[in-house]
């Protein structure tokens, strides 16, 4: 299909931090190491370079990592170590943070906003011109009944237990942007013409003479 696809049962599609531009299926193929079959533990592709480390018995680098070893999903000894996942948009800022934050089958969205790559969707909450909109309280779903997001759960009466988990949600959300540091845009440094591809790499004078045709 054009633009961003159909994500099929699931709400929206690319651009937008609902599960239709987010999630994405897997698959881990190793003979002789990892059993056939199918498991919905979550994971990310944040979780690659400590989880191929681990498997070469290299030691991580020196700096903050966003990722968990996957190796008990992978061999089937235990649940994914990942259980929050935290959801940006194209364009994150510090204003706004995390659009939307996972914790186990719960997802809450703090954020909404819609992309044109979703236009191929009948969905209005979904469209390109569907301008960034918060949500306070934020709208709470149930990823394993409801995968579509389209039952939130605040809006049905929440009981004891989601009320534990919006809490422990907020929580995770406030830790995460006491802790979150933005790196300076590389793109909006702007150009540098000494940086330029130069076809001619022994003319004279720099950088005035370096073009390709």
């Amino acid at each position: 299909m054009a633009r961003g696809g159909s994500s099929g049962l699931l709400k929206c599609g690319k651009g937008t931090t609902y599960e239709g531009g987010m999630r994405e299926p897997a698959v881990a193929y190793w003979p002789g190491h990892i059993t056939p079959g199918v498991t919905h533990e979550l994971a990310s592709t944040l979780d690659i370079l400590p989880t191929l480390a681990t498997l070469a018995g290299a030691a991580l680098p020196k700096v903050a990592l966003d990722g968990y070893d996957l190796s008990p999903v992978l061999f089937g000894s235990g649940k994914s170590p990942r259980q929050t996942m935290f959801f940006y948009p194209p364009s994150p800022d510090p204003l706004h943070g995390p659009f939307a934050v996972r914790l186990g089958k719960y997802k809450a969205h703090y954020f909404t906003q819609g992309s044109f790559h979703s236009d191929t969707t009948p969905d209005q909450a979904c469209h390109g011109l569907t301008p960034l909109t918060p949500h306070l309280p934020p709208l709470l779903f149930d990823l394993e009944s409801d995968p579509a997001e389209n039952y939130d759960l605040l809006q049905s009466g929440a009981g004891p237990e989601v009320l534990q988990v919006l809490k422990e949600i907020k929580l995770r959300k406030v830790l995460l942007e006491q802790q979150m540091g933005f790196g300076e845009s590389q793109i909006r440094k702007g150009r540098d013409p000494a940086l330029q591809p130069c076809c001619v790499p022994n003319c004279t004078p720099k950088p005035s003479c370096c073009y390709c045709s």
